[in-house]
């Protein structure tokens, strides 16, 4: 523990490589309990990897670091449910390795014995399943066992006894064998700091890691083995030059022997067998491309392949020409640097793109760069990571979440570089802060003198339960943006994260403020709306809608709300409806009977607002065998009504409704001017509809406006607000 401790001191520091002991202490444990809840080992080793990822950046909510262990199997536990129950592309693939020759043959391994023992663990639950396993893999006692699956002690020592019972252990035992250098993996243990802690971290691992390294033991025995074997190597070898001093010294034998006439009149770099080499008459095409986007080509670095070499154009795109036919290493360099090798491509095959980052090597037309500090101190913040997108995207993409690359500065300041021209935005993040988007354009204008500002708020939590219709939860639910990308989809990275075997979530990774929600499962869908604060844990709950109900938003000015009054109105009958019920904060739920309806809901003001009332009037029509969606977003926009009144009738106060045309309804808007004589409606939609002006000569209150509205006087004029000033000035005379 006190090894722990201070591992997890070190990374708050800042000192990545620490994070090695972590890794190479619990790799056992975890991969047992990925073992246990996937039955794969190709899943097994995606979700260890998956765990030590994500661990990293959650260590920052590690109060003790006793829980550690309890911490990491928590993870492991969440990720294989979420690969065991997602069913997408590739779900099942195994994970891209640095080599291609793992420590063991896992297809065999799969088929041959963990099939077996899948078949011994059929009829036991997970807990059991990772009971057994971490006694087998880790040889952990029952108490130990209790502690990492949060369960009682007895009831582990109930489950191991059964377990243990009903298994072959023979099968066990090999399994344990087999695996134990996959394992402790050393390619897994560089890969996991390679993307937490960078390429130094990973080299320096490998260099000290005694993962993955043979245990020898040299006993007297071997000694005399290698002893004996050298002095009969040395003797062989001295009784063959005996003899050929013996030939050499023989009568007639002073000058050379002739050399068969065949070999040599033979061309020089014709094999020895006489075949003819391979004609170098062929190209080798490709482009290199900037990781980020992989449609902006990187132009003026060489290309090496087969003795050649090329240097790419404008659009990154080069041609090797006088190589063999068949695959050849490339290599990518700038000058001296090398910046990519070992790239496998073909002459007469589609090459992917050669994807390299643009670093201070590599030729880049527009530079970038800001400054990163905390927001409450102003201090800088000297390590952090950036991940950018071309896109204005209004929330922070999945797939961008293994974009981020860190940068080092003692100032704060951040350098980046680009392409091309086009919309941008930039996310930064650090240790215990929040991603911060800052969005810009780089256009013909661009110089890159401007310095941006990136003050980080402190990181913040999401959490909640995600429960069906009949109110039990669901494991496996997709959390998704909103507002997603067409590129995140054709990146195949479109959720945040799943839901767990309880129907809990916990997403660590997102911005401050606003954000919007889709939680999918299946064909149901359900959403949420949440402010997420700096520093804070926000926890929701979300409930998907039940057939035949009317679902939907229910915002103001982007914010969950909730409805002053909602009615329905069918063939002219008016009523309210009270069973109006919140799945999710800015999502609601009305059961009604199935038929066209006229809905008419509205929402209270805030203490800003002047209007006293405002409502939405839709047609709907409701189904009974699915939801119906019908939102109420009341938002405010750029527009201005002014006017002037002139009372000639006696009136001495006014109202105003300003009516908007929807294309399925309208939307209402209440004023009470009281006794004044002009009026000024700001932060209106843009549209067109008609405002009404009412005058009563006694005070009436807002909440006696709708029954006194009828006896007033009236006037009505329509207004268009639209155009670069949507502004309008009516005079009214009653």
């Amino acid at each position: 523990m006190k090894k722990d401790a201070a591992a997890v001191r070190r990374v708050f520091q800042g000192d990545a490589s620490a994070y090695q002991h972590i890794v190479e202490k619990y790799q056992p444990m975890v991969y047992a309990i990925a073992l246990a809840q996937t039955g794969s080992v190709y899943l097994a080793d995606r979700v260890v990897v998956e765990t030590f990822e994500q661990g990293y950046e959650r260590l920052f909510s590690l109060t003790d670091a006793r829980k550690l262990g309890l911490l990491l199997a928590s993870i492991a536990q969440q990720i294989a449910d979420q690969l065991s129950l997602r069913r997408v592309p590739n779900w099942n693939k195994a994970r891209t390795r640095d080599t291609d020759v793992p420590p063991v043959d896992l297809k065999w391994v799969q088929n041959e014995l963990i099939e077996p023992l899948e078949e011994d663990l059929g009829s036991f639950t997970p807990q059991e399943r990772m009971g057994i396993l971490l006694n087998a893999f880790c040889n952990y006692s029952a108490k130990t066992i209790a502690g990492v699956l949060k369960i009682d002690r007895k009831e582990a020592q109930e489950d191991l006894s059964r377990t243990r019972e009903n298994i072959e252990r023979a099968l066990l035992k090999e399994v344990v064998k087999t695996l134990k250098p996959e394992v402790d993996n050393k390619e897994r243990l560089l890969h996991i700091l390679a993307q937490v802690g960078g390429e130094e971290v990973a080299a320096k691992a490998a260099r000290d890691t005694r993962t993955g390294k043979p245990k020898f033991k040299i006993v007297p025995m071997l000694l005399a083995s290698s002893a004996v074997l050298v002095v009969c190597i040395s003797i062989y070898f001295a009784y063959i030059l005996f003899n050929r001093i013996q030939a050499g010294s023989a009568p007639g034998s002073d000058a050379a022997p002739a050399p068969n006439s065949s070999e040599a009149n033979a061309p020089a770099d014709v094999p020895p067998d006489g075949s003819k080499g391979n004609p170098a008459n062929y190209s080798l095409q490709g482009r290199v491309v900037d990781e980020r986007f992989i449609t902006d080509g990187v132009a003026g670095v060489l290309v090496e392949a087969g003795g050649q070499q090329d240097e790419t154009d404008s659009y990154g795109g080069f041609e090797i020409k006088g190589i063999s036919r068949g695959r050849h290493d490339v290599t990518v360099r700038v000058g001296d640097t090398v910046v990519a090798r070992g790239i496998r491509m073909h002459t007469e095959e589609h090459n992917e793109p050669v994807t390299i980052g643009l670093d201070e090597h590599i030729p880049a037309r527009y530079r970038f760069q800001g400054r990163v500090f905390d927001r409450n101190t102003g201090r800088s913040i000297t390590q952090f990571e950036v991940a950018t997108c071309k896109e204005l995207a209004d929330m922070l993409q999945p797939y961008l979440l293994k974009y981020f690359r860190e940068q080092t500065n003692a100032s704060g300041l951040l350098y980046d570089r680009f392409l091309t021209l086009g919309d941008y935005t930039m996310y930064v993040r650090a240790r215990g802060y929040a991603p911060l988007p800052v969005q810009f354009t780089i256009d013909e204008n661009w110089t890159g003198d401007q310095v941006y500002e990136f003050p980080l708020y402190r990181a913040v939590r999401f959490m909640g339960s995600v429960y069906g219709a009949n109110e039990l939860s669901i494991a496996g639910v997709s959390i998704v943006p909103r507002q997603g990308t067409a590129y995140g989809v054709l990146q195949e990275s479109v959720y945040y994260g799943h839901t767990n075997s309880m129907g809990r979530f916990d997403l660590y990774t997102l911005p401050v403020g606003l954000q919007s929600f889709l939680f999918m499962y299946q064909e149901q869908v359900a959403r949420a709306i949440v402010e997420l604060e700096p520093g804070k844990t926000t926890e929701v709950r979300v409930q998907f809608p039940r057939k035949g109900s009317i679902t939907g938003d229910i915002t103001l000015r982007r914010r969950p709300a909730k409805f002053e009054a909602f009615y329905r109105n069918v063939g002219g009958i008016v009523d309210l409806t009270k069973n109006v019920k919140y799945l999710s904060p800015g999502q609601y739920e009305v059961m009604l009977t199935p038929e066209p309806v006229v809905v008419l809901a509205g929402v209270a003001p805030e203490e800003s607002d002047r209007w006293f009332r405002r409502q939405l009037e839709l047609k709907v029509s409701i189904s009974h065998k699915e939801p119906t969606w019908l939102d109420f977003n009341f938002v405010d926009g750029p527009a201005a009504l002014q006017g002037s009144i002139n009372a000639q009738g006696g009136a001495s106060f006014y109202y105003v409704e300003a009516s908007y045309d929807l294309k399925e309804g309208r939307e209402l808007f209440y004023y009470d001017l009281g006794a004044a004589t002009s009026f000024q409606l700001q932060n209106l939609p843009a549209g067109a509809g008609t405002v009404t002006l009412y005058g009563s000569a006694t005070k009436v209150s807002p909440a006696e406006f709708d029954a006194a509205r009828l006896l007033m006087k009236k006037q009505a004029k329509p207004f268009k607000l639209e155009g670069a000033t949507p502004y309008m000035y009516l005079d009214f005379l009653l």
